[in-house]
């Protein structure tokens, strides 16, 4: 889990300027990023949300082809921003979670 953590920590700047052009209304924002485990984030125009989700290659899939699953989190905008504050404060009470290479 520590290796996600890493890979989300390197995400954020990029998350967070697709936020911001969705704030904008920008018609074409489709941001979509492994974080590892099976694990994506992605930022879609039409979807005032940062989604958090488990996907999985179907068996009869082509590769690189993944379908999400129910398990998954979806943050609203405000919510976004929250956590973004966390980061932070998260890192400094987990050091393991700080150090943490993806």
């Amino acid at each position: 889990m520590c290796y996600r953590w890493a890979a989300f920590r390197q995400a954020i700047h990029d998350i967070c300027n697709n936020v911001k052009a969705l704030k904008e209304d920008d018609d074409s924002v489709k941001y979509f990023q492994h974080i590892g485990g099976g694990y994506y984030v992605s930022v879609t125009s039409g979807y005032k949300c940062v989604d958090f989700r488990k996907w999985f290659q179907p068996y009869d899939a082509k590769y690189g082809e993944v379908k999400p699953t129910k398990r998954g989190v979806v943050l609203r905008l405000d919510e976004w921003a929250h956590l973004c504050n966390l980061v932070d404060v998260i890192n400094n009470a987990y050091p393991s979670l700080a150090d943490a290479e993806p």
